[in-house]
Parts: C-alpha cells; structure tokens; sequence
C-alpha cells in the first residue's frame, strides 16, 4: 500500500469523490519514479491539480490546506483531517517534486506553487507579447494614414473617442488589447481597423478572423459584415477581408504537428493581422499554443470584456493583463498617437509596455444614460452597491424586475406550465429561422447546472410536464418546437459548441433539427446529433456569446462560490431590452461582493513589472 493510503484526508477524498483518479494516478506515477512521498508532497501534488480544474494555474502556498478545501467548496466535514497550517518551508525545500529549476513536476515562484507546464506557458505568453510589443512598425506614410483615420472616424467634439485611439494604436503597436462592455462598439471598431490596414498597407494584407467557440465565431463574422458593408468599401478592398470567423482550434488545425517525427521547424500561421474576438473566454492553453504561432511581423488583436466570466479550463489570461485601472499611455505612445492625430495628453502615465497595449472601451451605445440594465451591470460591475440601492434601482426601472422565487413546489409548477404554455405556441410556427427568434425573445438562466436548481435538472422537470400533459408526444425524446443547444465541436456535421437551434415538424410528418452556427441554420436528423442538450433552461456559461430580447436570471436557493460578480455581469448583459431577477435578492447583493479570483502565476508577473 502507498505512503498516500496511510492520510485519512487522503482516503477521505477518495472516499467522498473529490479526489478522482486522475491525482490518484499521479500520486502512484510519481511515488514509482522518485520514491515515497511525504505528505505535504502529496497535498502538494493533488491540490495543485484539484486547483487547475477548477480554473486556476496555480496554489497559493500561504493559505492552509484546509483553506484550499475552502477554496475549492469541499464539504465541512470532508476536510476536517486535512493540516491546519500552511506548508513550512524546509518542507518544501526537502521536497523531491518541488523546486525553482524544470526537472521535477512542481514549480514554485513568488509564492506560488504549479505545474512545471503552466508556469511555462505564462512565461512564454508574456514573452512574446513583450517581443511583439517592442517590435514597433516601420512606417513611410503616417499622413496617409492620419487621413484615413478621419476619414473612418466622425470628429469627436468634447470627449476622447476610444474607438479612433484604438484604431490609430493598431498602427503602432504590434499587439493590441480592446475590451469594452457589449454595446461599446468593439465590432464597429475592428470594422474600421480592417478597413485602415487594408487601405493604408503597402502589400496585400493575409488577415484572420477567429474565437474560441463556434457560436462565438459565427456572430463575429456575421457583424463584421454588417459594419464592413456600411463603410462602402470598394469590391477589391472587400474581397482582402476574410467573410467569416473561425475557431481558434481551426486556425491552429494546419500548425501543430501530430507525427512521431518532430518537424523541421515551427510552422507559423502566414497571417498579418489576427484578430480573437471573445478573448476572455480563451484559457491558458489555448493562448499559448496561439502565441506560439504568430510571426513576429503579424499584429495581433484581442477584442473582449474583462468584466465578464473568465474561461472554463484553467487560467484568465485576458483579465490578468487588463488589469490596469485605466486608460493611459506612456510620453512615447502619446508622441506616436498625436502624429496621428489623436490627442490623449490628458491621459499620460509612465506605464509598462503592456499596459501602453491595452485600451478600454467606455461609452456604451446600446444601453442609454437612464437604462435601467445599464444601471444595473454597472452596479453590478463595480461592487460597491448595496442592498438598499439595488432595490431601487429595480424599482427605478421598468427595464428590470425582482421577483421571489423560493423553488417550492408552487414556484416550480408555475414555472413549467409557463413554459409549457410557450411550447404550445410554438406549434403553429412552422420556419425555423421565426421558431428561433421566438424562444430568443425570452430566455431563462441559471446559476448552476446541476443539483436540484440547475439548468439540467430544471430542463428535465419541464419536459416531464410537457409530456405528462400530452402537450407534446416525443418521437426518441424529440418534438416540435424543441430547444436545444450543441456542447460539443462536431466538425463533421458543421455545429460547435453553444450553437443554438429547434426541432421541427415538417409537412411530410419528418421531424429535422435546425442549428444556428454563425449566420447560417445547418439542417441535420436528429438521429446524427450526439452533443446536445434541451435549452429551455441555459447556464449562465453556456450563454456566454448570446444576446435575448429578454433575460430571466434563476438565482439557487443558497449561496455558491460560483455565483460571483461577473456571472452576474454576464447574465445581466445577454439582455438587449429587458431582466427579470428570480429569487432571493439578498443573496443577488451578497455575489456582487464576491470577485471572481483566479491564483494564477502570470497576473503575478504582470504586476511584477508595473
């Protein structure tokens, strides 16, 4: 029997499930190549893991054990057996498995303790960020470009524009971070910097467009379309410009090598401009492999919001490096911007080259001075609101309403019936693209996905009534009017995840599925779809990248570390014109206190620099 066997926290772990077997086949690989393994290497090694699944890259080594139990909401009484203190150091000294150097698995820096891999990952991003920052673009026609910055830009009267700054810091900086709120006009401001780099460049620009998902791809290209259409480019400059996003996997999918044999060398992507929308979804991993192969004459731009829910595997790479208050820039990039014509001399500070590369996006053009859900996500957003003044602001606005909700068999029951109502009505609608306008109008969200109050188990609970009720007779669980959404990528059939579509019943009597993946519906039999799940009830993660007529948030019926300030942001802006909050509101104020925070390596290197 192993070392490991002989720690009750150990067994208790296995016991109850939260340690699974993956950390308990790295417990046993690792004690085969270096020996037995003390404890504090054994909590070392499965909470670093149990740390990076739940999205962090690393294991704050000033907190107790029992604190990281905490962290990771393990039960009370699943980790009273765990140490109290935190680890000394001649423990981790002593360690065979820890160390400053990249022969053993676990790294430890400025407090921090991870897997060799991940710190090497955050290293090589900020890296090549820094290489690309101070890769400045030789220029011969900064008039040319003056002009046709105001040309694409109207004249700004008493307030910056951040749209123009971005645009013209995109003629400066190698890379370029854009984040902004929905409505603040990223789409509009990449539109016009395609439309500046493919007039203004010497050559003939090789430009990509992509996201992290495939819903996320789809909308970027399709509303770039749109704002490249209202800038009336001629047919050759519009031909330059790729017509749709792709994943970022698909970008990468002709780069990394799958043989046995190692290549010849990296293959680099051959783009000149690359630009990810919804980068705050993009983790560790994937930014990585991402940087590895951009050329150091490209630009790249990350588009997103660092307000909203960071990515669901490990890291936050995009809020980490907006983590500046403010827009500002250094003496040098103020110089280059007034040669361009913008004016930021209010705004100067002696900042990192990183920060020089970020900017915010502040004005919000979809929500207006006195929408309440404006009021609400800024509320929200800056986590200073009290109970008090969010009650108010409910009342204030007939944009946004509370209501109680308490999960009693009441609430629940009028719940599916309201539901099975809109099931009803949807049998007379017989085009799929109105089908899919119709339960965009009104969508529900929840916290959680599991449990008693997630979306799965709510989701189950309506077609069980709808069944019940002979409102709908399911031919192998499908029926007309059916919502569904796409968990997994599945490049065979064209569908990605968290692409939305329905079930219709046609007038042959065949039931199909549609699936909205990008601009387009992919018609498929629902016998060829694997991935999927009924969508009359979406977690808040899963709507990341969606935007309703009207948002319902279900709040659970306790607190959840989960619930935090940014998935209530999120939830909050997938609304276009109206909110409903259900539940408790007490506990909706208790999560706009709650942070969302990531331990991570690289947010402690970017602060190292500033």
């Amino acid at each position: 029997m192993s070392k490991a066997n002989t720690y009750s926290w150990f067994d208790e772990g296995v016991k109850h499930g939260w340690i699974e077997r993956y950390e308990q086949e790295a417990v046993r690989f690792l004690q085969s190549e270096f020996g037995e393994l003390s404890e504090a290497e054994v909590l070392s090694l499965v909470f670093v893991s149990l740390f990076n699944k739940a999205g962090h890259t690393a294991l704050p080594l000033n907190l107790s054990p029992q604190e990281w139990a905490e962290w990771l909401d393990i039960p009370v009484e699943h980790r009273t057996n765990l140490p109290k203190t935190a680890l000394t150091t001649d423990e981790i000294r002593q360690s065979k498995i820890i160390s400053q150097s990249d022969q053993v698995p676990l790294l430890i820096e400025d407090g921090l303790l991870s897997f060799q891999k991940s710190r090497f990952h955050e290293k090589a991003i900020l890296q090549k960020l820094g290489s690309l920052n101070s890769n400045v673009p030789a220029v011969s026609n900064r008039i040319e470009q003056k002009e046709w910055l105001d040309k694409l830009f109207e004249p700004s009267t008493s307030e910056t524009d951040w749209q123009k700054t971005a645009a013209a810091l995109s003629l400066v900086k190698k890379f370029l971070i854009v984040s902004g709120g929905p409505g603040t006009g990223k789409t509009t401001t990449v539109a016009r910097i395609l439309a500046l780099h493919t007039k203004t460049s010497e050559k003939r620009l090789s430009i990509a467009l992509a996201a992290p998902t495939g819903k996320a791809a789809g909308r970027m290209g399709e509303a770039l379309n749109t704002e490249l259409q209202k800038l009336g480019l001629p047919d050759d400059e519009l031909e330059q410009l790729p017509r749709e996003a792709k994943t970022v996997h698909r970008l990468l999918a002709g780069t990394e090598h799958r043989g046995l044999l190692p290549p010849a060398g990296k293959k680099l992507l051959p783009h000149d401009l690359i630009i990810i929308d919804e980068a705050s979804m993009v983790d560790l991993n994937l930014m990585y492999r991402l940087i590895s192969h951009i050329k150091e004459s490209a630009v790249l731009i990350l588009l997103g919001d660092k307000d909203q829910l960071a990515s669901v595997e490990a890291g936050s790479v995009f809020a980490d490096l907006c983590s500046k208050e403010k827009n500002a820039f250094s003496p040098e990039t103020a110089d280059a911007l007034s040669g361009l014509g913008v004016d930021v001399t209010g705004f100067i500070n002696e900042q990192s080259s990183l920060d020089d590369a970020i900017i915010y996006l502040t004005k919000s053009y979809r929500f207006h001075e006195k929408s309440g859900i404006g009021a609400l996500a800024g509320a929200v957003k800056s986590g200073q609101t009290s109970s008090n003044e969010l009650m108010e602001l409910f009342e204030s606005s007939d944009e946004i309403k509370s209501k109680r909700f308490n999960f009693s068999s009441e609430d629940l029951s009028k719940l599916a019936a309201e539901i099975a109502g809109r099931v009803k009505l949807a049998v007379d609608i017989s085009e799929p693209h109105r089908l899919l306008a119709y339960w965009k109008r009104n969508s529900w969200l929840s916290v959680l996905r599991h449990g008693l109050t997630g979306s799965n188990r709510l989701n189950q609970l309506v077609e069980e009534n709808l069944a019940g009720k002979r409102i709908v007779r399911p031919e192998n669980g499908w029926y007309h009017g059916r919502p569904v959404i796409i968990t997994q990528n599945d490049y065979n059939l064209g569908v990605f995840n968290g692409d939305l579509g329905v079930c219709l019943k046609g007038e042959d009597g065949n039931l199909t599925v549609y699936i909205e993946t990008g601009s387009r519906l992919k018609q498929i039999h629902p016998n060829r779809l694997q991935h999927f799940e009924t969508a009359y009830f979406l977690t808040v993660h899963k709507s990341q990248g969606s935007e309703f007529e009207h948002v319902n948030l279900l709040l659970p019926q306790t607190d959840t570390p989960i619930l935090t300030r940014e998935l209530l942001y999120t939830a909050i802006t997938r609304a276009r014109k109206t909110f409903t909050l259900y539940g408790n509101p007490e506990l909706f104020s208790v999560a706009i206190q709650r942070k969302t925070v990531r331990f991570t390596g690289l947010e402690k290197m970017i602060l190292g620099e500033r």
